[in-house]
Protein backbone atom coordinates (compact mmCIF):
# COMPACT_ATOMS: atom_id res chain seq x y z
CA UNK A 1 0.00 0.00 0.00
CA UNK A 2 3.15 3.00 0.92
CA UNK A 3 4.95 1.72 -1.67
CA UNK A 4 1.60 2.34 -4.67
CA UNK A 5 1.25 6.06 -3.11
CA UNK A 6 4.65 6.63 -3.38
CA UNK A 7 4.14 5.43 -7.20
CA UNK A 8 1.17 7.81 -7.28
CA UNK A 9 2.55 10.54 -5.45
CA UNK A 10 4.64 11.96 -8.44
CA UNK A 11 1.87 11.83 -10.62
CA UNK A 12 -0.56 13.63 -8.32
CA UNK A 13 2.11 16.60 -7.92
CA UNK A 14 2.10 16.59 -11.83
CA UNK A 15 -1.33 16.73 -12.12
CA UNK A 16 -1.84 20.21 -9.34
CA UNK A 17 1.40 21.78 -11.00
CA UNK A 18 -0.38 20.89 -14.43
CA UNK A 19 -3.86 22.43 -13.00
CA UNK A 20 -2.39 25.48 -11.66
CA UNK A 21 -0.41 25.64 -15.24
CA UNK A 22 -3.75 26.12 -16.91
CA UNK A 23 -5.01 28.52 -14.17
CA UNK A 24 -2.51 31.23 -15.11
CA UNK A 25 -2.36 30.93 -18.16
CA UNK A 26 -6.23 31.62 -18.52
CA UNK A 27 -5.95 34.51 -16.63
CA UNK A 28 -2.73 35.71 -18.20
CA UNK A 29 -5.03 35.11 -21.47
CA UNK A 30 -7.57 37.53 -20.00
CA UNK A 31 -5.17 40.31 -19.34
CA UNK A 32 -3.62 40.08 -22.92
CA UNK A 33 -7.00 40.44 -24.26
CA UNK A 34 -8.14 43.42 -21.85
CA UNK A 35 -4.33 45.26 -23.50
CA UNK A 36 -5.48 44.36 -26.78
CA UNK A 37 -8.91 46.08 -26.08
CA UNK A 38 -6.73 49.05 -24.80
CA UNK A 39 -4.09 49.25 -27.42
CA UNK A 40 -6.70 49.00 -30.29
CA UNK A 41 -8.86 51.94 -28.59
CA UNK A 42 -11.85 49.13 -28.42
CA UNK A 43 -13.88 50.98 -24.99
CA UNK A 44 -14.54 49.18 -21.72
CA UNK A 45 -18.24 49.04 -21.49
CA UNK A 46 -17.63 48.35 -17.54
CA UNK A 47 -15.01 47.23 -14.56
CA UNK A 48 -16.14 43.69 -14.29
CA UNK A 49 -12.98 42.32 -16.03
CA UNK A 50 -10.65 44.91 -14.52
CA UNK A 51 -11.75 44.44 -10.99
CA UNK A 52 -11.28 40.48 -11.41
CA UNK A 53 -7.88 40.64 -12.93
CA UNK A 54 -6.83 43.09 -9.83
CA UNK A 55 -8.41 40.44 -7.31
CA UNK A 56 -6.64 37.67 -9.30
CA UNK A 57 -3.11 39.90 -9.24
CA UNK A 58 -3.20 41.92 -6.22
CA UNK A 59 -1.17 39.56 -4.06
CA UNK A 60 2.47 39.12 -2.99
CA UNK A 61 3.19 35.90 -4.77
CA UNK A 62 2.31 37.78 -8.77
CA UNK A 63 5.11 40.07 -9.52
CA UNK A 64 4.86 43.81 -9.65
CA UNK A 65 4.71 43.63 -13.20
CA UNK A 66 1.47 41.49 -13.48
CA UNK A 67 -0.15 43.68 -10.81
CA UNK A 68 1.00 47.10 -12.55
CA UNK A 69 -0.98 45.82 -15.95
CA UNK A 70 -3.64 44.66 -13.82
CA UNK A 71 -4.48 47.86 -11.97
CA UNK A 72 -3.71 50.10 -15.32
CA UNK A 73 -6.50 47.91 -17.11
CA UNK A 74 -8.56 49.04 -14.28
CA UNK A 75 -7.93 52.51 -14.35
CA UNK A 76 -8.58 52.51 -18.32
CA UNK A 77 -11.73 50.64 -17.66
CA UNK A 78 -12.81 53.90 -15.49
CA UNK A 79 -11.45 55.95 -18.44
CA UNK A 80 -13.89 54.62 -20.81
CA UNK A 81 -16.81 54.89 -18.60
CA UNK A 82 -16.09 58.24 -17.79
CA UNK A 83 -15.29 57.82 -14.09
CA UNK A 84 -12.03 60.21 -14.31
CA UNK A 85 -11.52 60.05 -10.01
CA UNK A 86 -11.76 56.37 -10.47
CA UNK A 87 -9.32 56.19 -13.24
CA UNK A 88 -6.69 58.44 -11.91
CA UNK A 89 -7.01 56.52 -8.62
CA UNK A 90 -6.38 53.24 -9.95
CA UNK A 91 -3.89 54.57 -12.19
CA UNK A 92 -1.51 56.47 -9.20
CA UNK A 93 -1.85 52.41 -7.49
CA UNK A 94 -0.53 50.72 -10.41
CA UNK A 95 2.61 52.99 -10.73
CA UNK A 96 3.38 52.11 -6.75
CA UNK A 97 3.23 48.24 -7.36
CA UNK A 98 7.04 48.22 -9.43
CA UNK A 99 10.17 49.51 -7.89
CA UNK A 100 11.24 51.89 -10.53
CA UNK A 101 14.93 51.82 -9.78
CA UNK A 102 15.13 48.01 -10.77
CA UNK A 103 12.52 47.94 -13.17
CA UNK A 104 13.38 46.82 -17.06
CA UNK A 105 12.09 48.02 -20.57
CA UNK A 106 8.88 46.09 -20.65
CA UNK A 107 7.96 47.52 -17.32
CA UNK A 108 9.42 51.43 -18.23
CA UNK A 109 7.21 50.99 -21.18
CA UNK A 110 4.18 50.06 -19.50
CA UNK A 111 4.58 53.09 -16.90
CA UNK A 112 5.18 55.75 -19.48
CA UNK A 113 1.86 54.80 -20.74
CA UNK A 114 -0.17 55.06 -17.65
CA UNK A 115 1.62 58.32 -17.32
CA UNK A 116 0.46 59.16 -20.58
CA UNK A 117 -3.71 58.22 -19.97
CA UNK A 118 -3.13 60.45 -16.56
CA UNK A 119 -2.16 63.36 -18.62
CA UNK A 120 -4.97 62.88 -21.20
CA UNK A 121 -7.48 62.77 -18.38
CA UNK A 122 -6.37 66.01 -16.36
CA UNK A 123 -5.73 67.91 -19.60
CA UNK A 124 -9.42 67.17 -20.04
CA UNK A 125 -10.40 68.04 -16.43
CA UNK A 126 -8.29 71.48 -17.93
CA UNK A 127 -6.02 70.86 -15.32
CA UNK A 128 -2.31 71.90 -16.80
CA UNK A 129 -0.68 71.86 -13.10
CA UNK A 130 -1.20 67.84 -12.44
CA UNK A 131 -1.28 67.37 -16.54
CA UNK A 132 2.55 68.88 -16.67
CA UNK A 133 3.34 66.53 -13.84
CA UNK A 134 2.22 63.19 -15.55
CA UNK A 135 3.68 64.33 -18.47
CA UNK A 136 7.03 65.04 -16.92
CA UNK A 137 6.80 61.03 -15.81
CA UNK A 138 5.76 60.46 -19.11
CA UNK A 139 8.79 62.06 -20.54
CA UNK A 140 11.49 59.60 -17.86
CA UNK A 141 10.09 56.54 -18.64
CA UNK A 142 9.57 57.01 -22.30
CA UNK A 143 13.25 57.69 -21.81
CA UNK A 144 14.19 54.98 -19.91
CA UNK A 145 12.20 52.53 -22.44
CA UNK A 146 14.28 53.81 -24.99
CA UNK A 147 11.28 54.98 -26.68
CA UNK A 148 12.32 57.95 -28.74
CA UNK A 149 9.43 58.67 -30.53
CA UNK A 150 7.04 59.24 -27.05
CA UNK A 151 9.85 61.34 -25.25
CA UNK A 152 9.91 63.09 -28.25
CA UNK A 153 6.14 63.74 -27.89
CA UNK A 154 6.00 64.53 -24.29
CA UNK A 155 7.78 68.04 -25.59
CA UNK A 156 5.06 68.87 -27.81
CA UNK A 157 2.63 68.11 -25.12
CA UNK A 158 4.55 70.29 -22.44
CA UNK A 159 4.09 73.23 -25.42
CA UNK A 160 -0.09 72.62 -24.75
CA UNK A 161 0.68 72.53 -21.21
CA UNK A 162 2.34 75.80 -21.42
CA UNK A 163 -0.48 77.26 -23.79
CA UNK A 164 -3.29 76.14 -20.92
CA UNK A 165 -1.29 77.92 -18.46
CA UNK A 166 -0.69 81.16 -20.36
CA UNK A 167 3.30 80.19 -19.99
CA UNK A 168 4.46 81.65 -23.40
CA UNK A 169 8.23 81.14 -22.83
CA UNK A 170 7.06 77.75 -22.24
CA UNK A 171 5.59 77.45 -25.60
CA UNK A 172 8.42 78.63 -27.17
CA UNK A 173 11.20 76.36 -25.80
CA UNK A 174 9.29 73.06 -25.89
CA UNK A 175 8.93 73.59 -29.35
CA UNK A 176 11.84 74.40 -30.13
CA UNK A 177 13.33 71.14 -28.34
CA UNK A 178 10.72 69.07 -29.98
CA UNK A 179 11.34 70.30 -33.25
CA UNK A 180 15.53 69.98 -32.42
CA UNK A 181 14.62 65.96 -30.98
CA UNK A 182 12.39 65.08 -33.95
CA UNK A 183 15.15 66.13 -36.28
CA UNK A 184 17.68 64.13 -34.69
CA UNK A 185 16.33 61.13 -33.99
CA UNK A 186 14.85 61.31 -37.82
CA UNK A 187 11.38 62.45 -37.27
CA UNK A 188 11.44 65.06 -39.79
CA UNK A 189 7.88 65.52 -40.80
CA UNK A 190 6.61 65.22 -37.26
CA UNK A 191 8.83 67.71 -36.11
CA UNK A 192 7.43 70.74 -38.65
CA UNK A 193 3.63 69.40 -37.13
CA UNK A 194 4.63 70.61 -33.99
CA UNK A 195 4.83 74.47 -34.63
CA UNK A 196 1.16 75.85 -34.76
CA UNK A 197 0.70 76.41 -31.18
CA UNK A 198 4.10 78.53 -31.17
CA UNK A 199 2.85 80.01 -34.13
CA UNK A 200 -0.15 80.95 -32.96
CA UNK A 201 1.54 82.95 -29.77
CA UNK A 202 4.11 84.88 -31.54
CA UNK A 203 0.78 85.96 -33.47
CA UNK A 204 -0.62 87.05 -30.28
CA UNK A 205 2.27 88.79 -29.22
CA UNK A 206 3.07 90.12 -32.29
CA UNK A 207 6.16 89.00 -32.99
CA UNK A 208 5.44 88.92 -36.90
CA UNK A 209 9.24 88.08 -37.94
CA UNK A 210 9.07 85.12 -35.22
CA UNK A 211 5.91 83.80 -36.58
CA UNK A 212 6.68 83.88 -40.08
CA UNK A 213 10.07 81.91 -39.44
CA UNK A 214 8.22 79.36 -37.90
CA UNK A 215 5.47 79.40 -40.61
CA UNK A 216 7.35 78.54 -43.71
CA UNK A 217 9.23 75.85 -41.15
CA UNK A 218 5.35 74.42 -40.68
CA UNK A 219 4.57 74.78 -44.58
CA UNK A 220 7.33 73.61 -46.23
CA UNK A 221 8.97 71.01 -44.11
CA UNK A 222 5.68 69.04 -42.57
CA UNK A 223 3.89 67.53 -45.42
CA UNK A 224 0.37 68.79 -44.80
CA UNK A 225 0.46 70.92 -47.56
CA UNK A 226 -0.53 70.21 -51.55
CA UNK A 227 1.34 71.78 -54.08
CA UNK A 228 -1.57 74.76 -53.87
CA UNK A 229 -0.47 75.51 -50.69
CA UNK A 230 -3.77 73.83 -49.31
CA UNK A 231 -3.15 71.82 -45.76
CA UNK A 232 -4.35 68.34 -45.45
CA UNK A 233 -7.85 67.64 -43.91
CA UNK A 234 -8.80 68.06 -40.44
CA UNK A 235 -6.18 71.11 -39.91
CA UNK A 236 -8.16 73.95 -41.96
CA UNK A 237 -7.73 76.22 -38.07
CA UNK A 238 -4.64 77.18 -39.37
CA UNK A 239 -5.79 79.37 -42.09
CA UNK A 240 -6.90 81.75 -39.09
CA UNK A 241 -3.04 82.25 -37.73
CA UNK A 242 -2.43 82.85 -41.76
CA UNK A 243 -5.18 85.59 -41.24
CA UNK A 244 -3.88 87.29 -38.20
CA UNK A 245 -0.30 87.08 -40.10
CA UNK A 246 -1.54 89.00 -43.04
CA UNK A 247 -3.84 92.07 -40.85
CA UNK A 248 -0.81 91.77 -38.96
CA UNK A 249 1.32 93.07 -41.00
CA UNK A 250 -0.86 95.14 -43.56
CA UNK A 251 -1.55 92.66 -45.90
CA UNK A 252 -5.69 93.08 -45.92
CA UNK A 253 -6.34 91.52 -48.97
CA UNK A 254 -4.23 87.91 -48.18
CA UNK A 255 -6.00 88.28 -44.28
CA UNK A 256 -9.52 88.50 -46.12
CA UNK A 257 -8.73 85.66 -48.60
CA UNK A 258 -7.82 83.37 -45.53
CA UNK A 259 -10.53 84.01 -43.43
CA UNK A 260 -12.93 82.93 -46.22
CA UNK A 261 -10.87 79.78 -46.70
CA UNK A 262 -12.27 78.87 -43.12
CA UNK A 263 -15.93 78.92 -43.92
CA UNK A 264 -16.58 75.76 -45.84
CA UNK A 265 -14.74 73.98 -43.17
CA UNK A 266 -17.10 74.97 -40.16
CA UNK A 267 -14.88 77.28 -38.83
CA UNK A 268 -17.61 80.24 -38.33
CA UNK A 269 -16.40 81.83 -35.92
CA UNK A 270 -12.77 82.28 -36.56
CA UNK A 271 -13.97 83.67 -39.93
CA UNK A 272 -16.39 86.14 -39.18
CA UNK A 273 -14.42 87.87 -36.35
CA UNK A 274 -11.21 87.83 -38.83
CA UNK A 275 -13.46 89.55 -41.63
CA UNK A 276 -14.63 92.19 -38.46
CA UNK A 277 -11.20 92.90 -37.95
CA UNK A 278 -10.50 93.53 -42.15
CA UNK A 279 -13.45 95.58 -42.61
CA UNK A 280 -12.89 97.54 -39.64
CA UNK A 281 -9.50 97.83 -40.70
CA UNK A 282 -10.80 99.68 -44.16
CA UNK A 283 -13.81 101.62 -41.66
CA UNK A 284 -16.73 100.29 -44.04
CA UNK A 285 -19.19 100.59 -41.42
CA UNK A 286 -21.81 98.34 -43.22
CA UNK A 287 -19.48 95.76 -43.59
CA UNK A 288 -18.54 96.36 -39.63
CA UNK A 289 -22.22 95.54 -38.23
CA UNK A 290 -23.05 92.78 -40.78
CA UNK A 291 -20.05 91.15 -39.22
CA UNK A 292 -20.41 91.44 -35.75
CA UNK A 293 -23.80 90.13 -36.30
CA UNK A 294 -22.76 86.98 -37.79
CA UNK A 295 -19.70 87.24 -35.46
CA UNK A 296 -21.92 86.93 -32.33
CA UNK A 297 -24.10 84.30 -33.81
CA UNK A 298 -21.11 82.38 -34.79
CA UNK A 299 -20.33 82.33 -31.50
CA UNK A 300 -23.52 80.95 -30.31
CA UNK A 301 -23.53 77.93 -32.14
CA UNK A 302 -19.60 77.35 -30.74
CA UNK A 303 -21.30 77.45 -27.44
CA UNK A 304 -23.51 75.69 -28.09
CA UNK A 305 -21.71 72.62 -29.81
CA UNK A 306 -18.83 72.79 -27.14
CA UNK A 307 -16.29 72.43 -29.89
CA UNK A 308 -13.30 72.00 -26.81
CA UNK A 309 -10.19 71.41 -29.05
CA UNK A 310 -7.35 72.96 -27.98
CA UNK A 311 -6.66 75.93 -30.90
CA UNK A 312 -10.32 76.35 -31.04
CA UNK A 313 -10.63 77.22 -27.67
CA UNK A 314 -7.26 79.57 -27.91
CA UNK A 315 -8.42 81.16 -31.05
CA UNK A 316 -11.61 82.17 -29.12
CA UNK A 317 -9.78 84.27 -26.34
CA UNK A 318 -11.45 87.87 -27.47
CA UNK A 319 -15.25 87.73 -26.41
CA UNK A 320 -17.84 89.28 -28.84
CA UNK A 321 -18.32 92.73 -26.84
CA UNK A 322 -14.47 93.53 -27.54
CA UNK A 323 -15.09 93.13 -31.57
CA UNK A 324 -18.26 95.32 -31.41
CA UNK A 325 -16.50 97.89 -28.92
CA UNK A 326 -14.05 98.07 -31.77
CA UNK A 327 -16.34 98.17 -34.70
CA UNK A 328 -18.81 100.89 -33.06
CA UNK A 329 -15.24 103.28 -31.96
CA UNK A 330 -14.50 103.43 -35.46
CA UNK A 331 -18.24 103.71 -36.98
CA UNK A 332 -18.26 107.51 -37.05
CA UNK A 333 -22.35 107.43 -37.40
CA UNK A 334 -22.21 105.58 -34.18
CA UNK A 335 -21.54 108.01 -31.58
CA UNK A 336 -25.06 109.76 -30.87
CA UNK A 337 -25.99 105.56 -30.61
CA UNK A 338 -23.88 104.63 -28.17
CA UNK A 339 -23.96 107.50 -25.62
CA UNK A 340 -27.65 106.94 -25.50
CA UNK A 341 -26.88 102.50 -25.07
CA UNK A 342 -24.27 103.80 -22.12
CA UNK A 343 -26.71 105.92 -20.68
CA UNK A 344 -29.56 102.90 -20.70
CA UNK A 345 -26.66 100.41 -19.82
CA UNK A 346 -26.11 102.68 -16.41
CA UNK A 347 -29.64 103.18 -15.62
CA UNK A 348 -30.36 99.63 -15.99
CA UNK A 349 -27.20 98.28 -13.64
CA UNK A 350 -28.07 100.74 -11.34
CA UNK A 351 -31.55 99.48 -11.30
CA UNK A 352 -30.56 95.65 -11.51
CA UNK A 353 -28.65 96.23 -8.10
CA UNK A 354 -30.89 97.58 -6.28
CA UNK A 355 -33.26 94.98 -6.74
CA UNK A 356 -31.06 92.40 -6.32
CA UNK A 357 -29.46 93.48 -3.21
CA UNK A 358 -33.05 93.72 -1.74
CA UNK A 359 -33.54 90.27 -2.97
CA UNK A 360 -30.37 89.34 -1.58
CA UNK A 361 -30.85 90.21 1.88
CA UNK A 362 -34.44 88.83 2.08
CA UNK A 363 -33.06 85.93 0.82
CA UNK A 364 -30.04 85.56 3.12
CA UNK A 365 -32.43 85.88 6.36
CA UNK A 366 -34.88 83.37 5.69
CA UNK A 367 -32.05 81.34 4.56
CA UNK A 368 -30.59 82.19 7.84
CA UNK A 369 -34.10 81.36 9.68
CA UNK A 370 -33.59 78.23 8.40
CA UNK A 371 -30.35 77.30 9.17
CA UNK A 372 -31.38 78.04 12.47
CA UNK A 373 -34.02 75.62 12.50
CA UNK A 374 -32.54 73.23 11.09
CA UNK A 375 -29.72 73.60 13.93
CA UNK A 376 -31.63 73.91 16.91
CA UNK A 377 -33.89 70.89 15.65
CA UNK A 378 -31.06 68.64 15.11
CA UNK A 379 -28.88 69.22 18.38
CA UNK A 380 -32.77 68.83 20.02
CA UNK A 381 -33.05 65.67 18.80
CA UNK A 382 -29.19 64.65 19.53
CA UNK A 383 -29.97 65.44 22.95
CA UNK A 384 -33.06 63.52 23.10
CA UNK A 385 -31.12 60.60 21.79
CA UNK A 386 -28.94 60.59 24.63
CA UNK A 387 -31.10 61.01 27.21
CA UNK A 388 -33.02 57.92 25.64
CA UNK A 389 -30.09 56.09 26.26
CA UNK A 390 -29.54 57.06 29.10
CA UNK A 391 -33.41 56.17 30.42
CA UNK A 392 -33.67 52.53 28.96
CA UNK A 393 -29.57 51.58 30.56
CA UNK A 394 -32.09 52.95 34.23
CA UNK A 395 -34.87 51.03 33.50
CA UNK A 396 -33.12 47.76 32.93
CA UNK A 397 -31.22 48.14 36.03
CA UNK A 398 -34.50 48.94 38.23
CA UNK A 399 -35.55 45.78 36.45
CA UNK A 400 -32.81 43.46 37.12
CA UNK A 401 -32.13 44.45 40.43
CA UNK A 402 -33.67 46.45 43.67
CA UNK A 403 -33.25 49.67 43.10
CA UNK A 404 -33.13 52.38 45.35
CA UNK A 405 -35.50 55.32 45.81
CA UNK A 406 -32.48 57.35 44.11
CA UNK A 407 -32.61 55.39 41.19
CA UNK A 408 -36.34 56.00 40.78
CA UNK A 409 -36.19 59.74 40.91
CA UNK A 410 -33.38 59.45 38.43
CA UNK A 411 -35.85 57.80 36.25
CA UNK A 412 -38.34 60.03 36.19
CA UNK A 413 -36.31 63.24 35.81
CA UNK A 414 -35.34 61.39 32.73
CA UNK A 415 -38.77 60.61 31.77
CA UNK A 416 -39.87 64.25 32.65
CA UNK A 417 -36.67 65.84 30.52
CA UNK A 418 -37.73 63.50 27.67
CA UNK A 419 -41.36 64.91 27.60
CA UNK A 420 -40.08 68.53 27.68
CA UNK A 421 -37.63 67.78 24.70
CA UNK A 422 -40.55 66.25 22.86
CA UNK A 423 -42.49 69.23 23.30
CA UNK A 424 -39.80 71.46 21.92
CA UNK A 425 -39.01 68.63 18.93
CA UNK A 426 -43.06 69.30 17.89
CA UNK A 427 -42.58 73.02 18.06
CA UNK A 428 -39.48 73.01 16.03
CA UNK A 429 -41.15 70.84 13.48
CA UNK A 430 -44.36 73.23 13.04
CA UNK A 431 -42.06 76.05 12.67
CA UNK A 432 -40.00 74.40 10.03
CA UNK A 433 -42.90 72.73 8.35
CA UNK A 434 -44.43 75.82 7.67
CA UNK A 435 -42.05 76.58 5.11
CA UNK A 436 -43.16 75.07 1.63
CA UNK A 437 -40.86 73.02 -0.60
CA UNK A 438 -41.76 75.49 -3.08
CA UNK A 439 -39.93 78.19 -0.39
CA UNK A 440 -37.23 75.56 0.27
CA UNK A 441 -36.35 75.27 -3.54
CA UNK A 442 -35.88 78.98 -4.28
CA UNK A 443 -33.83 79.31 -1.41
CA UNK A 444 -31.70 76.67 -2.36
CA UNK A 445 -31.71 78.07 -5.98
CA UNK A 446 -30.59 81.87 -4.97
CA UNK A 447 -27.34 80.07 -2.78
CA UNK A 448 -24.28 80.84 -4.16
CA UNK A 449 -23.15 77.61 -4.78
CA UNK A 450 -25.97 76.41 -6.74
CA UNK A 451 -25.67 79.61 -8.74
CA UNK A 452 -22.15 78.70 -9.29
CA UNK A 453 -22.95 75.30 -10.96
CA UNK A 454 -25.06 77.35 -13.42
CA UNK A 455 -22.73 79.35 -14.11
CA UNK A 456 -20.24 76.41 -15.16
CA UNK A 457 -22.73 74.79 -17.47
CA UNK A 458 -22.16 76.64 -20.19
CA UNK A 459 -18.93 76.14 -21.83
CA UNK A 460 -16.95 79.50 -22.31
CA UNK A 461 -13.05 79.82 -23.38
CA UNK A 462 -10.62 78.64 -20.42
CA UNK A 463 -13.97 76.68 -18.93
CA UNK A 464 -12.31 74.43 -15.65
CA UNK A 465 -14.67 71.91 -14.47
CA UNK A 466 -15.56 72.27 -10.59
CA UNK A 467 -13.47 70.91 -8.21
CA UNK A 468 -13.86 68.13 -5.71
CA UNK A 469 -14.57 70.82 -2.91
CA UNK A 470 -17.25 72.59 -5.02
CA UNK A 471 -19.33 68.86 -5.31
CA UNK A 472 -19.09 68.84 -1.58
CA UNK A 473 -20.40 72.14 -0.81
CA UNK A 474 -23.45 71.41 -3.13
CA UNK A 475 -24.05 67.80 -1.62
CA UNK A 476 -23.96 69.78 1.69
CA UNK A 477 -25.98 72.56 0.65
CA UNK A 478 -28.37 70.58 -0.76
CA UNK A 479 -29.30 68.09 2.63
CA UNK A 480 -29.54 71.26 4.49
CA UNK A 481 -32.89 72.12 1.75
CA UNK A 482 -34.19 68.41 1.00
CA UNK A 483 -33.34 66.12 3.77
CA UNK A 484 -36.51 63.87 2.76
CA UNK A 485 -34.39 62.93 -1.15
CA UNK A 486 -30.68 62.92 1.02
CA UNK A 487 -31.88 60.47 3.55
CA UNK A 488 -33.01 58.65 0.88
CA UNK A 489 -29.89 58.87 -0.87
CA UNK A 490 -27.97 57.72 1.60
CA UNK A 491 -29.83 54.64 2.39
CA UNK A 492 -29.91 53.56 -1.09
CA UNK A 493 -26.52 53.84 -1.44
CA UNK A 494 -25.71 55.53 -4.50
CA UNK A 495 -22.63 56.01 -6.41
CA UNK A 496 -21.06 59.00 -6.20
CA UNK A 497 -21.88 59.81 -10.01
CA UNK A 498 -25.32 58.82 -9.41
CA UNK A 499 -25.47 60.89 -6.04
CA UNK A 500 -24.11 64.17 -7.57
CA UNK A 501 -26.46 63.39 -10.72
CA UNK A 502 -29.65 63.28 -8.87
CA UNK A 503 -28.64 66.41 -7.52
CA UNK A 504 -28.14 67.77 -10.31
CA UNK A 505 -31.46 66.65 -11.87
CA UNK A 506 -33.38 67.92 -8.52
CA UNK A 507 -31.71 71.43 -9.35
CA UNK A 508 -33.61 71.28 -13.32
CA UNK A 509 -30.07 70.85 -14.84
CA UNK A 510 -30.62 68.79 -18.07
CA UNK A 511 -29.21 65.77 -19.01
CA UNK A 512 -26.57 67.81 -21.39
CA UNK A 513 -25.91 70.57 -18.45
CA UNK A 514 -24.74 67.14 -16.29
CA UNK A 515 -22.75 65.80 -18.87
CA UNK A 516 -20.76 68.93 -19.56
CA UNK A 517 -20.28 69.01 -15.66
CA UNK A 518 -19.18 66.12 -15.41
CA UNK A 519 -17.39 65.61 -17.91
CA UNK A 520 -19.17 62.72 -19.94
CA UNK A 521 -21.51 62.04 -22.25
CA UNK A 522 -25.15 62.41 -22.75
CA UNK A 523 -25.78 58.30 -23.18
CA UNK A 524 -23.71 57.88 -19.63
CA UNK A 525 -25.62 60.51 -17.91
CA UNK A 526 -29.36 58.82 -19.16
CA UNK A 527 -27.39 55.43 -17.55
CA UNK A 528 -26.93 56.81 -14.36
CA UNK A 529 -30.29 58.33 -14.17
CA UNK A 530 -32.27 55.05 -14.72
CA UNK A 531 -29.50 53.29 -11.97
CA UNK A 532 -30.39 55.78 -9.29
CA UNK A 533 -34.70 55.67 -9.70
CA UNK A 534 -34.23 51.64 -10.04
CA UNK A 535 -32.32 52.54 -6.20
CA UNK A 536 -34.34 54.71 -5.37
CA UNK A 537 -38.25 54.42 -6.36
CA UNK A 538 -37.41 50.59 -7.83
CA UNK A 539 -38.82 52.41 -11.12
CA UNK A 540 -36.47 51.48 -14.44
CA UNK A 541 -37.13 54.92 -15.99
CA UNK A 542 -34.59 57.56 -15.87
CA UNK A 543 -37.42 60.11 -17.28
CA UNK A 544 -39.27 60.15 -14.24
CA UNK A 545 -36.59 60.97 -11.72
CA UNK A 546 -37.16 64.61 -11.19
CA UNK A 547 -41.03 64.03 -10.73
CA UNK A 548 -40.13 61.30 -7.95
CA UNK A 549 -37.76 63.11 -6.28
CA UNK A 550 -39.93 66.56 -6.09
CA UNK A 551 -42.90 64.32 -4.95
CA UNK A 552 -40.61 62.79 -2.12
CA UNK A 553 -39.77 65.95 -1.15
CA UNK A 554 -42.63 68.13 -1.25
CA UNK A 555 -44.59 65.50 1.11
CA UNK A 556 -45.18 65.68 4.82
CA UNK A 557 -42.07 67.84 5.90
CA UNK A 558 -43.11 67.61 9.38
CA UNK A 559 -43.36 63.31 9.44
CA UNK A 560 -40.34 62.87 8.08
CA UNK A 561 -38.38 64.73 11.30
CA UNK A 562 -40.94 63.33 13.53
CA UNK A 563 -40.06 59.22 12.29
CA UNK A 564 -36.53 59.82 12.09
Amino acid sequence: MTKRVLRLFPICVLLCLTSCAGRSDHWLSLLEQAEEMNRNDVPFTSDSLGLALVRHYDHWWHSPYLRLRAYYMLGSAYRDMGEAPAAIHYYNIATEQVDTAHADSATYATLFRVYGQMAMIYGRQDMPMEKRDALQHYRHFAWLAHDTLSYTIAYTHMADVCYQMDDTAGVFAYTDSAYMLCQKYGYGAMAAQAYPTAIYFSLIEGDYNKAKSYMNIFENQSGLFDSNGNIRSGREHYYYSKGLYYIGVGDVDSAEYYYRKLIPYGYLYEAYKGLLSVYTSRKETDSIEKYVELAEHALGQWMGNRQTSDIIRSSAMYRYERNQNMALANAHRATRFRLLSFVILVLSALLFSTVYIIFRRRSQKQEMKLRQLNGNLMNTMQEREQLLEEYEILKREHERTESSKDIMALIEQKQEKIAQLDETIRNYQEKLGAMTYSQRKKLLMGNDIVEYFIRKKTIVPKWKAPTFDKWMALSDVYSQYMPLVAAAMDRAELSRQEHLTTILTHLDFSPGDIAILLDTGNSRISAVKKNACKKLFNEDDSGILKKRLVDMESGDFVKYFSTH
